[in-house]
């Protein structure tokens, strides 16, 4: 019972101060738009430029991917988004992303025509896409927070899934179910499909903005640590 309570008061607190976060910061979700207007680019470009426009287009994909960590990095650490934030932001994670997607890429290229040949193939394929989403979900966490090698991240991220689990998947399960939600909402007119982009962009920026306080609380604590400094504030 105390444990549950000490995640409720973990949640509690990583939701308001998200909140708070995403208010003071509103102007992050246009990122989305532009992190939107440079992939069509890159994209059109790519389909000319054959498997070096690939190659292209896998870059900047991680560049922008290692932009939206840093940006909420800025978030979770001093609270706060600027303009110049934005302008450095996509040099700073994009090779950590890069890395990390070629060490998945290289681990499915040898377990895919492994699985392939074998009986119930799909279902050993289902299973595997399971278990990395589980044992890799804090991945972009680990990323601004670990500064890990690839392969370090890959298995901090496994070791803290296996120590946090109880913690960890209730609030993102919440967050994710709120997301499909906010996805699947009508928009019958291009204003309304602007707008409901622009509150989901908002609402992705929330969610890992808490996701990133939760993280920061059990990354650097233990269970018997939080419970120690939950009796002694009582």
């Amino acid at each position: 019972m105390e444990s549950l309570t000490i995640t409720l008061i973990i949640y509690r607190n990583a939701f308001v101060r998200g909140a708070q976060l995403a208010v003071r910061n509103w102007p992050v979700f246009l990122t989305v738009f532009a992190y939107s207007g440079i992939l069509f680019v890159a994209m059109m470009f790519a389909g000319m430029l054959g498997l070096v426009g690939g190659l292209l287009y896998s870059l900047i994909s991680a560049a922008c991917m290692g932009s939206f960590l840093y940006l909420v990095e800025q978030i979770v650490r001093a609270s706060r988004v600027t303009l110049q934030d934005f302008q450095r932001s996509f040099t700073v994670y994009m090779w950590d992303v890069v890395g990390i997607s070629f060490a998945l890429w290289i681990f499915w290229m040898v377990v895919t025509p492994i699985v392939a040949n074998a009986p119930s193939g799909e279902v050993m394929l289902l299973c595997i896409n399971i278990a990395l989403f589980i044992f890799l979900n804090a991945v972009f966490e680990l990323i601004y927070f670990g500064h890990y090698s690839a392969l370090g991240t890959i298995e901090e991220s496994y070791r803290f899934i296996g120590d946090n689990w109880i913690e960890w998947f209730p609030a993102n399960i919440a967050l994710a179910a709120i997301f499909l939600g906010l996805w699947m909402l009508p928009a019958d007119s291009l204003a309304l499909e602007v707008v409901r982009l622009g509150v989901v962009s908002l609402f992705v920026y929330f969610a890992f903005v808490v996701r990133g306080l939760i993280f920061a609380e059990l990354f650097h604590s233990n269970r018997r640590g939080r419970a120690f400094r939950y009796r002694a504030q009582r």
